[in-house]
């Protein structure tokens, strides 16, 4: 019979494919909050046309920065799993809640989130090239219901992934793998991304505002540090099990 020490050494490619996916995501991410703050310079549009007509202008910026989410979320895919193997053996019941809370957000940003955006791209250019204001009012009318409900599904993509690396980040403060300093670390961030997300629903509340700003860059900035140990752990493993 295996020890559970040969069983972990198994999975040592695996994290340090986790960990360097980490790193990639969160630069991903500090790229694309940097293009997001360019992209609503002048605010977030107040009403469908206005929102058509800002995008119509930076369309090459706006599927860029929608299509690297994308990319983003498909890199967390093998990460969300790493991370939740090593942590099980810490607290198994708040790693897996973790995982649940980070794949339904992986999975809900691509296909809901980030189509509805990228779909939102499209009519923006349709109504860049419409000939008449009647055929704008069409794209206008059918932009309608995807920019009311971008907003929910904003504080959705906010607001679970936070959840769920929040649990992660508790685990964390006592953890074999992770220091406990960067379970503080991912508390902070992770409820400055809770507080943050509502902030599309809430768009006059200046503080709500200032947590959605500052949540990603230094999300991003936490995930590569987890991705940096994650990698350092697999390699760890690797070396223990030449040795042997």
């Amino acid at each position: 019979m295996r020890s559970p020490q040969s069983e972990e050494r198994n999975w040592s490619d695996f994290y340090r494919l986790g960990g360097v996916l980490t790193v990639l995501m969160g630069i991903q991410w500090l790229v694309a909050s940097r293009m997001a703050s360019v992209l609503y310079a002048s605010g977030y549009p107040s009403d469908p046309e206005a929102y058509l007509q800002l995008v119509s202008q930076q369309q090459l910026r706006a599927n860029i920065l929608w299509s690297l989410w994308i990319v983003a979320d498909l890199l967390g895919l093998v990460p969300m799993v790493a991370i939740y193997l090593v942590l099980r053996s810490d607290n198994r019941s708040l790693a897996l809640i973790g995982a649940l809370l980070v794949g339904f957000y992986l999975f809900y940003d691509i296909s809901v989130t980030e189509l509805n955006s990228l779909t939102l791209v499209s009519l923006a250019r349709g109504y860049a090239t419409a000939a008449s204001d009647a055929l704008k009012a069409g794209y206008v009318a059918a932009a309608t219901y995807g920019y009311a409900a971008l907003a929910l599904q904003t504080v959705l993509s906010f607001g679970l992934g936070a959840i769920g690396w929040l649990f992660w980040s508790v685990i964390m403060l006592n953890s074999r793998v992770f220091s406990s300093w960067m379970g503080l670390l991912g508390i902070i961030v992770n409820v400055i991304g809770i507080v943050g997300s509502a902030a599309p629903v809430v768009p006059a509340s200046f503080i709500l505002g200032l947590c959605q700003f500052l949540a990603i860059p230094l999300a991003a900035l936490w995930v590569i540090v987890i991705g940096i140990r994650l990698y350092r752990h697999g390699r760890k493993l690797q070396i223990a099990a030449a040795q042997t």
